[in-house]
């Protein structure tokens, strides 16, 4: 099943431009708090959109998982690991530069050493971390997915949401935590899988309706539970609980976005310029924060320039626009375009 999936590129695309818009909307939630009505603002276009990381994941899964190519373990390994190590160790090094110049932080040799390899030297690095530990999986996943039946698959994505969804609420919430390894059941994981089991068995298009009604009361829950977890916290200390990625709340959101978008396959015609887009994801993703803050720095514009209903969409677009056409310009040079694969 190596073919392109036209609903794919869109799909991903409009994942890339989401993320910018969350890293636009996070910096308001995270300088206010719930006294300020931008705040709601910001809440209100936040606990929409943080299905977007999930849906890379899924994606990633539904190819990589479901293809018919045979490929031993080396082979698989030494053509993914590339494309994201070489990426990963370049731009922690810029961002390392970019904290100590520009932050004016100070760090030891070992200390920058420790933090490349404990995923703390910039926000949203933790992605790679995390894609290279799936790709190192993926082989021996596909044997998963190759041997299980669909009601074994089904099996294993309901073991993996009770794990995942639902008994993190117990210490949040009830103050204990039930002593079980989550194992091979850990967020993402799962997410990898669900992507390959959606396209290997894709669900019903009278269930749309259901999920889509699903998704619109796991968004309404989001918005109200941050705002109920938040009240009276001061600035800085934004609790984030309904945003993570592997609530219930955002699975189904997930759910809906994903499987919509392969009910509208046949709709969707193929497009050179989403394609693009689609094939820029990962040096967008990279790069963004940088175009953010330099905007920021030299030009003071940033989501509050101007009224948030005006500048929040304005930035959002500006900063994924320059991040686009940089990448685009990047993926021309021969060497430099191994680092924006």
């Amino acid at each position: 099943m190596t073919r392109r999936y036209d609903y794919m590129d869109w799909l991903r695309a409009l994942s890339i431009f989401v993320v910018v818009g969350i890293h636009v909307v996070s910096k308001i939630i995270n300088n206010t708090t719930t006294d300020d009505w931008i705040w709601h603002f910001a809440n209100i276009f936040d606990a929409g959109l943080r299905w977007c990381v999930p849906v890379f994941f899924m994606l990633s899964g539904a190819l990589l998982l479901t293809r018919d190519k045979e490929e031993s373990v080396s082979e698989f390994l030494k053509k993914r690991l590339s494309k994201v190590v070489i990426p990963l160790i370049f731009w922690s090094i810029v961002y390392t530069l970019y904290n100590i110049y520009e932050l004016e932080e100070s760090y030891t040799a070992y200390e920058i050493f420790v933090q490349f390899l404990t995923d703390d030297i910039y926000y949203h690095l933790w992605f790679l971390y995390t894609i290279t530990g799936l790709y190192i999986m993926a082989p021996f996943l596909k044997l998963l997915v190759q041997h299980m039946n669909k009601k074994t698959f089904q099996a294993f994505l309901l073991f993996w949401i009770v794990f995942a969804s639902f008994l993190p609420f117990l210490p949040r919430f009830f103050d204990f935590e039930v002593a079980l390894s989550a194992g091979l059941f850990e967020p993402y994981i799962g997410y990898f899988l669900l992507g390959a089991y959606l396209v290997l068995y894709p669900v019903p298009k009278k269930y749309v309706p259901t999920l889509w009604i699903l998704a619109l009361f796991s968004y309404i829950a989001t918005v109200w539970g941050t705002y109920y977890l938040n009240m009276g916290l001061p600035v800085g200390e934004f609790d984030d609980f309904f945003y993570e990625h592997y609530r219930p709340n955002n699975l189904l959101i997930t759910l809906f976005i994903f499987i919509g978008f392969q009910h509208l396959a046949n709709k969707i015609k193929p497009s050179a310029f989403i394609t693009r887009i689609s094939t820029a994801t990962f040096g967008i993703y990279i790069i963004h924060p940088l175009i953010q803050n330099y905007l920021n720095k030299l030009f003071g514009f940033n989501e509050t320039t101007f009224n948030p209903l005006v500048g929040v969409p304005l930035v959002w677009i500006i900063i994924f626009g320059i991040s686009f056409v940089i990448i685009l310009l990047m993926q021309k040079l021969p060497v430099i375009n191994r680092l924006v694969p």
